[in-house]
C-alpha cells in the first residue's frame, strides 16, 4: 500500500522548492499509515500530527519537547532515523564547541553508535568559507543518511519516511536567501550586544 502512495508523492530535489507542503505531504499519507507512524511522520517534516483522541493532544513538532524531553519516535525506522540525527547534531555540537573552545559534554544526548562518515562530512561543512555552504553541506549529510532509510524499504516505510526527511531538507533550504540571512544575523548580533553591552 506505501508503494502507491510513494508513486503519487512528488520526489524532492535538493535545490529546487518542493511541489507540496509538509503539510500537504502529511494529509496525503492519511489513510496509508497508522497513528504512530503518522506522527513519526509529522516529527520529520515539522508539522503538528492531526489529533486523533485524547493521546494525542499537545503532540509534539520535530523541534518541540514534551515535558523537556525530546519527541520520542514511534516506530522503529523513525527510532533508526532520529539517532542518525542524533549523530549529526552531536558530530555538529562538538565542531561548533571545537571552535568555541567549550566543553560540550552538557550538550551532548549520547546517540547510539559512531559513524566515522558522519564526523567526517561534518568537519568538512565547518571547513566551508562561510555558514551558508557550511548549511548546504549539513543538509547533503542528512539527505545521505535519509537514502539510507530507503536502501532498507525501497517501497515500505523507509522510503516514506526518507522522502519526508528530504522534503523538510528541501522546504528549510528554499527559504533561504541573502536578505533572510543578513537579517537573521544582525538579530543574533544585536542579542550578543545587548548581552555584552
Amino acid at each position: 500500500m506505501i508503494a502507491y502512495l510513494l508513486a503519487s508523492l512528488p520526489t524532492p530535489r535538493r535545490d529546487a522548492p518542493p511541489d507540496v507542503s509538509p503539510e500537504e505531504f502529511l494529509e496525503r499519507c492519511r489513510g496509508f499509515v497508522d497513528e504512530d507512524r503518522q506522527h513519526d511522520l509529522a516529527w520529520v517534516l515539522g508539522v503538528r500530527a492531526p489529533a486523533q483522541g485524547p493521546r494525542d493532544e499537545g503532540a509534539a513538532t520535530a523541534d518541540a519537547t514534551v515535558a523537556g524531553e525530546p519527541y520520542a519516535a514511534r516506530d522503529a525506522t523513525a527510532r533508526a532515523w532520529a539517532n542518525l540525527a542524533e549523530l549529526v547534531d552531536e558530530a555538529v555540537i562538538r565542531a561548533r564547541a571545537g571552535r568555541a573552545k567549550r566543553d560540550p559534554a552538557p550538550d551532548l544526548r549520547q546517540p547510539l553508535g559512531f559513524r566515522v562518515d558522519a564526523s567526517e562530512a561534518v568537519a568538512e561543512a565547518f571547513a566551508a568559507p562561510d555558514p551558508a555552504a557550511r548549511e548546504r553541506a549539513l543538509d547533503d549529510l542528512r539527505w545521505r543518511l535519509a537514502d539510507e532509510l530507503t536502501a532498507a524499504e525501497p517501497d515500505g516505510f523507509g522510503a516514506l519516511l526518507a522522502r519526508a526527511v528530504q522534503l523538510r531538507l528541501a522546504a528549510r533550504r528554499a527559504t533561504f536567501d541573502r536578505d533572510s540571512g543578513r537579517t537573521a544575523l544582525e538579530a543574533v548580533l544585536r542579542e550578543i550586544e545587548e548581552d555584552h553591552g
